[in-house]
């Protein structure tokens, strides 16, 4: 426990005074804990569906993504179930609180699979945030603005679901400003083709990165060649020894 002190007003007292204040983690560790356990699970299951080589198989949030991400992440075990930002933690609370809302708890397994053959087998896993009344709801907590909404990736996403579960569909963005949800007939789902299109652009051939803005939060961004937007730094001067004896 750290002890800290501030100067605060009290009103009480009508003075202004030092107020030490007890620095503890206990509660938020248990609550880190637990967000852990759970996204553990789920990046567990989601590393499981991934085969990278024929048949190939993965979630629709996978063939969304960078191939050479998604592929080094694997190759050197940097899948990491922890979230590293408050807006990442206000996304698994939104999104866990609103699929208790929606169904109750604990919210039902809606986990379906896609086979789709060309050359190769291509297997596309389907797990929604939520369906309600024959629709599926895909919820997303953002600090983009109105104007930036809907996302594209966060539209493909929908509508493959759309496909693979055959229903409408709901995108529904809290946002610091507010809440925005864009209603999709069942006629916009993508089509069988449209899809085995981006599985064999992600699969096959091996796009990297999909879109651009995702070098910008990349742990390789420094190390990858294909990335767009790699960090320019000077080269450091003296001794470059990794700190070895």
């Amino acid at each position: 426990m750290n002890i800290g002190e501030v100067f605060r007003y009290s009103s009480f007292a009508d003075e202004y005074s030092v107020v030490k204040l007890r620095l503890d983690d206990r509660a938020w560790s248990i609550i880190l804990n637990r967000i852990y356990e759970a996204q553990k699970k789920v990046t567990e299951k989601i590393c499981n569906y991934i085969s990278l080589r024929p048949p190939y198989s993965a979630s629709v949030t996978t063939i969304l993504r960078c191939y050479t991400r998604v592929r080094n992440d694997l190759k050197y075990g940097r899948v990491d179930p922890l979230p590293y930002s408050p807006n990442m933690i206000m996304g698994l609370i939104f999104d866990f609180a609103c699929k208790v809302a929606l169904q109750g708890y604990p919210p039902p397994e809606l986990y379906r699979v896609k086979r789709l053959k060309e050359e190769d087998v291509f297997l596309i896993h389907a797990d929604p945030d939520a369906l309600v009344d024959g629709e599926i709801i895909e919820l997303k907590y953002t600090s983009m603005p109105f104007d930036k909404l809907p996302l594209e990736h966060h539209e493909l996403q929908l509508k493959m679901y759309m496909n693979i579960l055959s229903g409408r569909g709901r995108l529904v963005y809290l946002t610091p400003s507010g809440v925005r949800e864009y209603l999709y007939e069942e006629n916009e789902a993508l089509s069988d083709d449209e899809i085995l299109k981006i599985a064999k652009e992600f699969f096959v051939e091996k796009k990297s990165p999909r879109y651009e803005w995702e070098c910008g939060y990349c742990p390789y961004k420094t190390i990858c060649p294909l990335s767009k937007f790699p960090k320019q730094e000077k080269e450091e001067s003296g001794n470059s020894d990794s700190g070895s004896a």
